[in-house]
């Protein structure tokens, strides 16, 4: 369901790729226009100035709406999908990035942290993969300069907004970076860091139908600075998918 043809990579300080047109224009259209309401979401001021719809965060809401949404079921489905996650791992083994990961095991719903006794036994490593719903205000929307939780190994950052629908200088592109006490890189426990104590390293343009594509390290420092849309503006809107580990 996603194309990674236009993966564009960057390998320093850590892999991350920015890839174009990665859902085909019909079905990325018809998930624009049936994303979930506002007054869903959760507010997370720890985490920055942002609204949250996920498996974790107003669980209830988020499983409702799957099941009202046929197009949103089809495409959730297929994020939990093993096929999902190894097409992911293919593409990144592709591009010189070897996880190392030979024997796997795709959960479709995640029963904790640690992997079962089965998986130990066989020596398998225990995967699954979900998506957040998140929502950012155009004016002084933002996410905390971290690395994402140890758990985590990939991340995907997919934009939901209409063309046209979002104005560049506003800001709102995903952006590396790195503390500037480089004693501090190492932040395996996803400590956030204020932003007056990061250098920006770079910036990936929030556009239409792109992903920003990331390797979970303990250096994967990364935030969206604050935005300086009008109050007004239609919101930052993005589908966040996570591949995970059970260790």
């Amino acid at each position: 369901m996603l194309n990674y043809g236009s993966a564009a990579f960057d390998y320093e300080p850590y892999p991350i790729c920015y890839i174009t047109d990665v859902l085909d224009e019909d079905t990325y259209g018809r998930l624009v226009e049936t994303y979930p309401d506002r007054e869903l979401f959760e507010y997370k001021p720890e985490l920055g100035h942002k609204f949250s719809l996920s498996e974790v965060n107003n669980r209830q809401n988020y499983e409702n709406f799957l099941a009202g949404s046929p197009v949103w079921k089809a495409f959730y489905d297929h994020v939990k999908s093993a096929d999902f996650v190894e097409k992911v791992l293919e593409m990144l083994a592709a591009n010189k990035i070897d996880l190392g990961l030979r024997r796997i095991r795709v959960l479709s719903e995640k029963t904790g942290h640690k992997a079962s006794l089965l998986s130990r036994i066989r020596r398998q490593t225990e995967l699954s993969a979900r998506f957040e719903f998140s929502m950012m205000p155009a004016d002084g929307g933002r996410i905390l300069p971290h690395t994402d939780a140890p758990n985590k190994l990939i991340t995907l950052v997919v934009s939901m907004m209409r063309p046209d629908e979002w104005d560049m200088t506003w800001g709102g592109g995903t952006s590396v970076c790195l503390p500037t006490d480089r004693t501090l890189v190492f932040n395996h426990l996803n400590k956030s860091m204020a932003f007056e104590d990061v250098d920006t390293v770079k910036t990936f343009p929030f556009e239409p139908n792109q992903c920003v594509l990331f390797v979970k390290t303990y250096y994967s420092w990364h935030h969206v600075a604050p935005m300086t849309g009008p109050g007004d503006a239609p919101l930052r809107k993005t589908l966040t998918i996570n591949i995970e580990s059970c260790v």
